[in-house]
């Protein structure tokens, strides 16, 4: 369980995101921020945040709207809300914004699969904010949208559907079939998938109107112009599995990569682990996984801290 839960104040459309927090061991070095994927919540992420909290990371991390306590209700699970795709960049930013103010140290955001679009967004919006930023299980928002609107319009004029996205998450377990779950894309772990299947807060896409929110905003946060603001020395940090149907299989990681430092960036560091599905978090080489990213947030707090003794 969390070390505290608080709730950032409403935002305009009466949204109220619950913030969970895991607190560091001795010496605060600095604070991660994660951002959680689509059909899941933050409270998966607790291993992960007891790896950093070790070595004196605090860990914030918020239920988007829609998901886990912040969405409070079943009938709200996948729903935005009035705000949109903006509306979970202003809560991030809010949270950010907390997290900044409470500690003197550097603060890492890490978002997975849509956090990491999240994070892909906030980059183009407020760089300055933040000390480093990771992508994990990330894809080309722009190319998957203009996919999703395509294969959208073409079931429109084979059988009249209105569909806008399909079932996104059957379309990637498809690609390893034949399959024990409708959730095997995630991980090689057997044990996590079913962890997975059985959480109630777990397993479902987002309303359409939410989807074409996301869509709208991935179309203009990708552009060469959008990037072109991202602050140059900002270390990022992208990683994925390399058989991760939603990045590509490590191709559509590669893009995001390339530009960023296209864009001028200069500390972009990409991996991709073999054979690792989507969520390298919960994957059978998840020790690897976390140690590296521990490893490079603390890399940034060496700079931080030898910038603060010059």
């Amino acid at each position: 369980m969390p070390d505290h839960e608080f709730e950032l104040p409403p935002a305009s459309d009466g949204q109220v995101p619950v913030v969970h927090v895991w607190r560091g061991e001795g010496e605060t070095r600095g604070a991660v921020v994660v951002a959680h994927g689509m059909g899941e919540h933050s409270l998966r992420y607790e291993p992960l945040a007891r790896v950093l909290n070790s070595s004196g990371f605090d860990v914030y991390a918020n239920d988007h709207r829609g998901h886990g306590k912040t969405a409070g209700a079943a009938s709200r699970l996948g729903d935005y809300g009035s705000e949109g795709w903006p509306g979970l960049l202003d809560d991030h930013l809010r949270l950010i914004r907390r997290v900044r103010d409470e500690g003197p140290g550097p603060l890492v955001v890490m978002g997975h699969s849509m956090g990491s679009m999240l994070v892909q967004h906030l980059l183009t919006e407020a760089s300055d904010l933040i000390d480093g930023a990771a992508l994990s299980g990330t894809t080309a928002v722009d190319l998957m949208a203009t996919a999703i609107r395509a294969n959208a319009s073409a079931n429109a004029d084979d059988e009249g559907s209105d569909d806008s996205d399909g079932d996104l998450f059957a379309t990637f377990n498809a690609a390893f079939e034949p399959v024990r779950t409708e959730s095997d894309w995630l991980s090689r772990d057997p044990e996590q998938v079913d962890l997975y299947v059985a959480d109630p807060l777990c397993g479902f896409s987002v309303s359409p109107a939410s989807m074409e929110s996301l869509m709208d905003a991935g179309l203009a946060f990708s552009t060469p112009e959008a990037t072109g603001r991202i602050r140059k020395d900002l270390p990022i940090y992208v990683f994925a599995g390399d058989a991760d149907p939603v990045g590509g299989n490590g191709a559509l990681v590669a893009i995001i990569a390339d530009r960023y430092r296209e864009a001028g960036i200069k500390d972009v560091t990409m991996k991709l682990y073999s054979e690792a599905r989507h969520e390298v978090f919960n994957e059978t080489n998840r020790t690897e996984v976390e140690a590296d990213f521990r490893d490079w947030a603390l890399g940034i707090c060496e700079r931080f801290e030898n910038r603060g003794s010059q």
